[in-house]
């Protein structure tokens, strides 16, 4: 019979505001981070960790990530939780009210970025990690991993060559068909894709940014994409004019549970909608 040895909660794009503000679209993404969190926590009863993978808030202000501190509170106290950086973040609002990598304890990040891993348990003397990657680049929306955090990644893989690796990442490392988003994934990827051929060790890549789920691989890696907590973009696009382009798809979240069954284990990602209980 298999076994949930590990749940881990994605919230993707919350793109909080400061108190009293909404997006453009109309959205209030405290509304929707409190729906998404109580939604998730009625689909199952807990969780072990939380990533929040990038556009955390709208406009990058330390007032916003303010709010999102005061959201997060929702999650039961002593919850892990990791962040990953997109391109609507700021790294120094965000470590003004989060801390930085090194409050964190985390003595292998990359001190000019916020990318670092973390240890999140053990299953057979293995030890499952997350590695996260900081794809922000001030004042683009376009991803990239310049040379420096591509030399960190090889680094941090061979310091750990027998865990079991699930790789974090805001933007996406791939084409998805769509003109927009396709003009804003990591400038980086062919060269990304290089230094993961190196390495058998990261079982899954896990992403946001594109506002919607959808499924891939790279160097032959299960990629996995989380809806936004907010809302949903359309396949397609005509013009850049994001608000006018929102749909009626619902937002939503995805479940990660690492699950052992006989003598194998294994992620399995669960995308869930955000639809009214």
């Amino acid at each position: 019979m298999e076994q949930v040895l590990f749940s881990l909660l994605q919230l993707s794009d919350t793109h909080l505001q400061a108190a009293g503000k909404r997006l453009k679209t109309g959205d209030s993404g405290a509304e929707a981070l409190g729906q998404a969190i109580a939604k998730a926590f009625r689909t199952q009863a807990q969780f072990d960790a939380v990533i929040l993978t990038g556009d955390l808030v709208d406009r990058g202000a330390v007032e916003e990530y303010r709010e999102l501190e005061a959201g997060l509170r929702a999650l039961p106290q002593g919850l892990p939780r990791y962040f990953c950086l997109g391109n609507h973040d700021a790294r120094e609002a965000f470590t003004e009210v989060f801390g930085s990598l090194k409050d964190a304890g985390h003595s292998d990040a990359l001190d000019t970025h916020y990318q670092y891993s973390a240890p999140l348990f053990t299953f057979k003397e293995q030890v499952v990690r997350l590695v996260v990657l900081d794809t922000l680049e001030p004042g683009k929306d376009q991803g990239r991993l310049c040379e420096q955090r591509r030399q960190w990644l090889h680094n941090t893989l061979s310091l750990y060559p027998n865990d079991r690796i699930v790789l974090v990442m805001h933007h996406l490392p791939f084409l998805t068909g769509s003109a927009l988003f396709d003009s804003m994934v990591v400038e980086e990827r062919r060269q990304l894709e290089e230094v993961l051929a190196c390495f058998k060790t990261v079982e899954r890549i896990v992403c946001g940014h594109f506002h919607r789920a959808c499924v891939t691989q790279l160097a032959g890696i299960p990629v996995v994409v989380s809806p936004s907590t907010v809302h949903a973009y359309p396949l397609s696009y005509r013009g850049r004019q994001h608000e006018a382009l929102v749909i009626d798809e619902p937002a939503g979240f995805t479940i990660h549970r690492f699950i052992v069954d006989a003598q194998t284990a294994y992620w399995v990602s669960h995308f869930v909608q955000q639809s009214p209980a």
